[in-house]
């Protein structure tokens, strides 16, 4: 009996574990990433990362896991990047 119950636990694979979602999934011409390894890819957590949904930042759930479109993501960043005035250059004294 004791066989019986270690094999059933063995076969119960948790469908919530991130790990055992495919890392990439290619659709037509879009790459998707899952999102701890677009995190991981930039060094940031997570959380980070997630922070940006609410300023569009792309994403889409697939089985319950976060994918973002690699390009599109991308292309999301470079668009936040801000460049402030520089100082003005002081003149040198003759």
């Amino acid at each position: 009996m004791d066989e019986n119950n270690s094999l059933k636990d063995a076969a119960v694979i948790d469908s919530r574990c991130r790990s055992m979602r495919p890392e990439r999934i290619d659709i037509g011409t879009d790459v998707l990433v899952r999102n701890d390894l677009i995190a991981k890819q930039q060094g940031t957590s997570v959380r980070t990362v997630n922070r940006g949904d609410a300023d569009g930042a792309p994403f889409i759930y697939i089985g319950a896991v976060k994918y973002r479109p690699e390009k599109g993501y991308r292309d999301y960043l470079t668009s936040c990047i801000q460049r402030r005035g520089q100082a003005p250059k002081r003149r040198g004294r003759a």
